[in-house]
């Protein structure tokens, strides 16, 4: 965890609890997955969930045996705290983190470098959309989340981002073919989230 977000968050414990949160603010985490995943003490993590459960930045249900943590969406400093996570983890790896877990998806990537400079990429309403590419047998809803948290993550309205989806024959096809967009997609800058797309579909 990054030594800047430990000095805001004046706890490593608290920045790193939200450093795995954040940007997965869809999941729920019972503290001993916290513990297994962020290798720290069960006791320490169930002493910076309760004061974040506190403040309202996370909220705590019961399910089943054990209690469950979210981020809570109500939170009014939640885009904020958001915001700085990204910029302590880094743009990249809290968008790969976002779309870890979507059933299907093979492979993602969005046509543009990262880090983005959200101030100075032009008007926020009218820029050209940025391309998110998925590439696998994904569900609708889940073309709506993905767009929906890569919105979320980068801090720039749903519809600058502009979900491309392809399932993986068709996406394989069509780099084969050297289809125009799909050669343009890749051969220009981008920046890989998930999996590598250069590689779906190949037989050995």
């Amino acid at each position: 965890m990054s030594e800047i977000l430990a000095e805001l968050f004046s706890s490593k414990v608290r920045a790193a609890v939200l450093g795995q949160m954040l940007p997965r603010a869809h999941v729920g985490f019972s503290l001993t997955e916290l513990s297994r995943i962020l290798d720290l003490p069960i006791s320490s993590l169930q002493h910076e969930c309760y004061k974040l459960e506190r403040v309202g930045v996370i909220k705590g249900r019961r399910e089943g045996n054990s209690r469950r943590y979210r981020v809570n969406p109500g939170c009014e400093v939640l885009r904020e705290l958001t915001a700085l996570v990204v910029k302590g983890i880094g743009q990249t790896e809290a968008l790969s983190a976002a779309l870890e877990d979507l059933p299907g998806l093979e492979a993602a990537f969005i046509a543009r470098v990262l880090p983005l400079d959200v101030q100075s990429d032009g008007d926020r309403t009218s820029a050209s959309p940025i391309p998110l590419v998925l590439i696998g047998e994904v569900s609708l809803e889940a073309i709506d989340a993905a767009q929906e948290r890569v919105s979320s993550i980068l801090g720039l309205p749903m519809n600058r981002i502009e979900a491309v989806f392809y399932l993986p024959g068709d996406w394989r096809s069509r780099l084969d073919q050297q289809s125009q967009y799909a050669v343009w997609l890749m051969s220009g800058p981008r920046t890989n989230l998930l999996g590598d797309p250069l590689n779906i579909g190949r037989t050995s």
